[in-house]
């Protein structure tokens, strides 16, 4: 019987998933079209996807820095915005569950989680429950479709987490999603393939051709002067027989920076597009202007989706957890919520208040406390307007 008609047969949940999982050989081989293609098929297949072949292709790619420097610009809009946990009926902040939250453990979390955005479905499960160690499930494992973890990547065995881990595992994304790296493998694979020819050109063309003319015709001294030619290369100096003369001629061909460099340059804008809604935010822009709309997809759309993806995690996956290993965080009472207000600066909230002071009394301990003054009382006005009205009635 073939492989892909095999039964596959469910385990036992008897032991972690992570440490069930059999730790097996990686494909790093080059990436190639064929194999991201090949490797498309394979997790869309509708009767038995597996990821393994598209996720070691992620895991090949994952190094270029131009994609590492928008991938973690994405997350890190994500998790350095303020949270808090508050009260279901009051609506109150809850500092003491605001900080339960503000640990590593917990920014760890998010990191993890928000790699589904690029990397697919993502799962997540506690292995230790005093700590809050969150370790990662293998994605070349998962099969998000059918809700299985497979002990080997080829194998039939598999562990059914569609039901029995409500306590101990978590999930970002949707089963189906492959992340945003199956649209720009391509070019991820493009580029590459692009740097290494630059890198062979530059081999080849990058040092000026050195020849050498002689009146000498003997074999000796024409073997005397090809080696040293051949150790010109690196010394820059040469001791060559009377009668020799040495010509330099430098690379006179085509634009190869314009070739090489534009193509680069293309693909980078592709993948900014993709991960972080535009190209000017790491890169130089044409304009300052550009740049803050830019900046603005990233903040005030992706980084809020990614936010609610995150809140919607912690709410209905994260909080039943905490509240099941006993940290008083509860679904039924608490809920999480990032800061979605705008940021001001310090002086942009300074002239807010003191526009407000001017019609409103403001608690003089929040005052102090927001904007970090001293305020020991309130100090008396000696020019009483009221008094100078009267006088000019």
């Amino acid at each position: 019987m073939s492989k892909d008609k095999r039964q596959t047969k469910a385990v036992k949940k008897d032991s972690d998933i992570v440490a069930a999982i059999i730790s097996e050989f990686k494909d790093k081989s080059r990436a190639e079209i064929r194999k991201w293609r090949n490797a498309l098929k394979m997790a869309e297949d509708p009767t038995n996807p597996r990821n393994y072949v598209l996720q070691d292709l992620y895991e090949n790619l994952k190094a270029d820095g131009h994609f590492i420097a928008q991938s973690e610009l994405r997350k890190a809009a994500t998790t350095s915005r303020k949270f808090s946990v508050k009260d279901i009926k009051t609506g109150e902040v809850d500092e003491g569950k605001t900080k339960m939250l503000q640990k590593k453990w917990f920014y760890n979390f998010m990191e993890k989680g928000l790699e589904c955005v690029t990397k697919g479905y993502t799962i997540l499960e506690l292995v230790n429950s005093a700590s809050m160690d969150w370790r990662l499930v293998p994605r070349r494992n998962v099969c998000g479709r059918l809700q299985r973890v497979y002990l080997e990547v080829g194998g039939d065995k598999y562990i059914d987490i569609s039901t029995g881990f409500e306590n101990n595992i978590v999930r970002f994304g949707e089963p189906e999603d492959l992340g945003i790296m199956a649209d720009i493998c391509g070019g991820l694979i493009w580029k590459r393939n692009a740097q290494q020819s630059w890198a062979e050109f530059s081999e080849r063309y990058g040092m000026p051709l050195i020849s050498a003319t002689t009146n000498k015709t003997d074999d000796a001294n024409v073997a005397k002067v090809q080696k040293m030619l051949q150790a010109l290369g690196e010394a820059a100096t040469a001791v060559l027989p009377e009668g020799t003369s040495l010509n330099i001629q430098p690379f006179t061909g085509g634009d190869s920076f314009q070739v090489y460099k534009a193509q680069i340059d293309a693909l980078d804008n592709e993948i900014s597009k993709a991960i972080v809604g535009g190209t000017m935010v790491t890169d130089n822009g044409s304009s300052r202007s550009q740049s803050e709309v830019h900046e603005r997809n990233l903040d005030e759309k992706l980084a809020q989706a990614d936010s609610r993806l995150v809140e919607f995690v912690v709410n209905d996956q994260l909080f039943p957890i905490l509240d099941y290993w006993g940290y008083g965080i509860s679904p039924k009472t608490d809920y999480f919520e990032f800061d979605h207000g705008s940021e001001l600066t310090l002086k942009e909230h300074w002239d807010i208040v003191n526009t407000a002071l001017q019609h409103y009394e403001i608690d003089q301990e929040w005052v102090s406390k927001t904007f970090d003054i001293p305020i020991t009382g309130v100090k008396e006005n000696p020019f009483q307007t009221d008094n100078l009205s009267e006088n000019f009635r």
